[in-house]
């Protein structure tokens, strides 16, 4: 096993709930969708895909460094949050959402941890 791999196991270990030794806080989940495909005729309706998995994570507020600084297209604000997670097993793109304890929140951006190669973990920026 490489070294990241070994470290996203090791996150994924270390997010686990608080209440099974983690830090994990809470229940959070992740929904992608995905644009449907057309069928034979323009006239039907296309269907989107969704996936819904769970995530192992940790929120807390945004850090003031960030507050006023531009991810994405969208300016950070005082009130939006950060969710440091498991490296999800689907895809995941800003617009998707994550659910923090029952909470729908926008994905807004978010971070690779190493920024480059296998990541070990995923910080999203979030709002709502």
């Amino acid at each position: 096993m490489a070294f990241y791999d070994q470290m996203q196991a090791m996150a994924r270990d270390l997010l686990k709930p608080d209440s099974q030794g983690g830090l994990g806080q809470g229940s959070i989940t992740l929904t992608h969708e995905t644009a449907g495909t057309p069928g034979a005729n323009p006239w039907d309706p296309v269907t989107p895909t969704r996936q819904t998995v769970p995530v192992r994570g940790a929120v807390r507020g945004v850090s003031k460094e960030l507050v006023g600084t531009e991810v994405g297209g969208t300016v950070i604000v005082a009130s939006d949050r950060m969710a440091t997670c498991e490296v999800p097993s689907i895809e995941y793109a800003p617009g998707d959402v994550l659910t923090v304890d029952g909470v729908p929140v926008t994905i807004i951006g978010f971070t690779k941890i190493p920024a480059a190669g296998t990541p070990a973990a995923v910080r999203f920026i979030i709002r709502g």
